[in-house]
């Protein structure tokens, strides 16, 4: 960015780090993951934002088009199961298979063998309006990451799988 007499502006990023070092509240290799972390944030913020955009044009959310992939990819599972793999809170998880369930996306139906387990399975109407949730994704998908090499992408996929799949520290 230029001030009005052309000289380049620091970006944010730029007064942070600085502050950060030169305020010895971290080291230089803290206050470069702070960038890192900003940076990831950012990009999860605005890729979340117009996911649930598109979304909602085709009338669910985010979160409900994350549940359906899953049920459409794995088949019936249990709503414990579809929490633990979406890594959403119990109470979110039953928010949004209320919201399907209402809308005739899914069905929930209680095991014969165990009446405490709920068996959640797409509708034929949720696994029909769920192909086209998918390829508009991809589409948004497709736009979000072309600034990268396939190469590019297939090495940030597996670095975010590394992060994402550790135990917490």
């Amino acid at each position: 960015m230029n001030s009005p007499d052309g000289q380049a502006q620091p970006t944010f990023r730029d007064v942070l780090r600085a502050r950060l070092v030169e305020q010895d509240t971290v080291p230089p290799d803290a206050a470069d993951r702070t960038d890192l972390v900003f940076n990831l944030t950012k990009f999860f913020n605005r890729i979340g934002q117009d996911a649930e955009s598109v979304h909602r044009r085709l009338g669910w959310s985010w979160a409900g088009f994350r549940f359906m992939n899953l049920l459409w990819a794995a088949g019936p599972l249990e709503a414990r199961q579809l929490t633990r793999l979406s890594g959403a809170s119990r109470a979110a998880t039953s928010a949004v298979l209320n919201t399907l369930e209402r809308d005739g996306l899914i069905r929930r139906d209680r095991s014969e063998t165990d009446r405490r387990q709920v068996l959640v399975s797409l509708t034929d109407e949720g696994a029909s309006r769920l192909l086209e949730g998918l390829r508009a994704q991809a589409e948004r998908d497709r736009a979000w990451f072309a600034v990268l090499s396939p190469e590019e992408q297939r090495q940030l996929g597996h670095l975010l799988m590394r992060l994402a799949d550790q135990p917490t520290p």
